[in-house]
């Protein structure tokens, strides 16, 4: 091979190495950003192709952001660019992170804070594919300081250093059975309503407390900003999160459902019924509008003490958040108008009432103190010598626990018993002209009130079976060992503040003089 040969074939062969090299630089350089952003027109998360300025980032070599440092797993440093770049599950991650929190500060500012962030100021630690986020029980390592491995690690403040994490699992695809994977079978971190739903966590931790997570109230408030992020009462579909739609087992849910009455055992297990305070909320939503719900409903949170429940304390604190702000931006008068409007459109057809509500109740105005009426049933002087009295602890009835109880009282003897009132439909209970009476069942307080083998100190007990047994024949049903009641008031003209109030038996009969009481407006 002569010299010219060789320097023919060594060109060759450098063009083709030169050639590749450019190749391979122009599409490094030339590899696009996309992100999943919300599309309003097509009310779901799109691609989006971003400039790499719109993630603001911090380092020139690690994924790291002003508030956020993102990791995978478990490493010590933050994930490199070289492997954020043209992944879409990253990028939107970091990208819908500081979009939900400028949203917070957008509404921590509005609420008057002077310092305008809601973030503590060492970054938070993001965790990608994280291991064991689905079962917590199968997680233990020393070197990890927190101890909690739910998604969200809310912050917690120890000597002012904050300690706060979010986890994200990855996607699994054969999962053991595990009742915490058939939850969360699917990236989390490539699901920017899981996102708003995890950071909104770090909000309600700030102020609720570490043990808010799992709790219906944090829960639910979480699902209402990440529904209220987007303007779309769905969430957890394929619209909000493309890998819903390859899994059968991930369940989605609408917030603008109809929902039923408030129970309280979803208190402390969301699971029992996690939609309910969401919906709730976001039908406050529907009526006082996004920014004023936004707001109020995060004032709440921060007026909101450590344990506490969603009825009544947090249900309490939103009411009184909507009539102040309402009040200062549009005035008093308003303000009573929206607050009304909620109360009964919203909580009391749910069986909620908040102090503004009870304020509009029958109960409001019945006596706020115990009263005691000589017995009307004149047969029963013939076994109660000295003593004949009904005690009635009036102080205690109240739109959370329409019961009336009482004492009927014989001499030395004491036979509880108790009234209560229908609570089939909450918004009976409202002071309007159209409302002249409740109705209610009157029973013993214990079902073995009567048993003649319970032993009761320091009684005569043959006196109290005596009164026993005669409210048992002349008051009670023998099946049901109840008896219908209506509390009433006479004059429908009188104002309520005038009105006197009747207790009797709904139905009288040959019963018409033996339980006939009446009390006074408070």
């Amino acid at each position: 091979m002569n010299l010219y040969q060789m320097k023919k074939r060594f060109f060759g062969f450098s063009s083709i190495f030169l050639l590749f090299l450019t190749t391979n630089i122009v599409g490094i350089s030339q590899v696009e950003d996309h992100v999943l952003d919300w599309d309003q027109l097509q009310k779901q998360f799109v691609p989006k192709k971003i400039k790499r300025e719109e993630l603001n980032l911090k380092s020139t070599s690690h994924y790291v952001l002003e508030n956020f440092s993102i990791h995978s797993q478990f490493e010590k440093d933050p994930i490199l660019l070289d492997q954020v770049y043209g992944n879409r599950k990253l990028l939107t991650l970091g990208y819908q992170l500081q979009k939900i929190e400028s949203r917070f500060h957008h509404i921590y500012k509005q609420s008057g804070f002077k310092n305008g962030t809601t973030t503590p100021k060492e970054k938070i630690i993001i965790r990608v594919d994280t291991p064991f986020v689905y079962s917590p029980s199968l997680y233990y390592d020393p070197k990890v300081k927190l101890k909690n491995t739910a998604l969200t690690i809310p912050p917690s403040e120890k000597q002012g250093q904050w300690n706060n994490e979010m986890w994200f699992a990855p996607k699994w695809d054969f999962p053991i059975v595990d009742r915490f994977v058939f939850d969360r079978i699917i990236d989390t971190a490539a699901c920017p309503d899981v996102i708003y739903h995890e950071y909104t966590h770090l909000i309600t931790g700030k102020y609720l407390g570490n043990n808010a997570i799992g709790r219906s109230l944090a829960e639910g408030i979480s699902d209402y900003y990440a529904a209220s992020m987007i303007d779309y009462p769905e969430l957890y579909s394929h619209k909000t999160c493309e890998g819903v739609k390859r899994q059968l087992l991930v369940s989605s849910f609408r917030l603008d459902r109809e929902i039923g009455f408030y129970d309280s055992s979803i208190e402390s297990d969301f699971k029992k019924n996690f939609t309910f305070i969401p919906s709730l909320l976001w039908k406050y939503r529907s009526v006082v509008g996004k920014e004023l719900a936004d707001l109020t409903i995060f004032q709440a949170i921060t007026k909101t003490n450590v344990g506490d429940r969603f009825f009544p304390e947090f249900t309490n604190t939103l009411s009184n958040s909507l009539y102040q702000e309402t009040k200062k931006q549009f005035g008093e008068e308003r303000a009573k108008e929206l607050v009304n409007q909620v109360e009964t459109e919203i909580w009391i057809p749910r069986g909620l009432f908040t102090n503004f509500g009870f304020e509009k109740s029958v109960f409001s105005r019945l006596p706020k103190k115990n009263l005691r009426l000589t017995n009307a049933d004149a047969k029963t002087f013939e076994f109660c010598q000295n003593q004949n009295e009904f005690e009635f602890f009036w102080q205690d009835v109240n739109v959370n626990d329409p019961t009336l109880r009482f004492y009927w009282k014989c001499d030395q003897v004491k036979l509880p018993m108790l009234i209560q009132f229908d609570q089939t439909n909450t918004r009976n209970y409202l002071v309007t002209k159209d409302l002249h009476s409740l109705n209610g069942k009157m029973k013993f307080a214990s079902p073995n009130a009567c048993n003649p083998e319970v032993k009761r100190a320091g009684m005569d007990e043959k006196l109290y079976l005596q009164i026993c047994n005669y409210a048992k024949d002349n008051y009670f049903y023998w099946k049901t060992m109840e008896k219908e009641m209506r509390l009433y008031w006479g004059d429908p003209s009188d104002t309520f503040e005038k009105r006197q109030f009747v207790l009797e038996f709904a139905y009288l009969g040959n019963a018409k003089n033996k339980f006939n009481y009446q009390f006074e407006s408070n």
